[in-house]
């Protein structure tokens, strides 16, 4: 199962609000390969979900996946980083 840790939930809520996406609203990812084999990982704010899209929320903080993306990060954790500059990096990790 695709889960998200609080950090990460807690910078989906800052980013959606600072694009003044409504609560509904959250981080699209898109992952381009195998998480494995270095896939690329795309993320995007989005006011909702596309049709056919799994919807995870953790403490009020929706994340969307496509089905493709789902069937690849089903057993991963989306967490987060900030750098010193205020910049989120995503990192998909290997839930334990």
């Amino acid at each position: 199962m695709f889960t998200v840790t609080e950090s990460a939930a807690e910078a989906i809520k800052q980013l959606t609000a600072a694009q003044n996406v409504h609560a509904d609203g959250g981080l699209c990812l898109t992952l381009d390969g195998s998480p494995e084999d270095g896939a690329a990982l795309t993320v995007d704010v989005t006011a909702h979900p596309v049709v056919g899209d799994d919807v995870v929320t953790t403490a009020d903080a929706h994340v969307f996946l496509a089905r493709e993306t789902r069937f690849r990060l089903a057993d991963k954790t989306l967490d987060v980083r900030k750098d010193i500059d205020g910049h989120y990096t995503f990192l998909i990790t290997t839930t334990h």
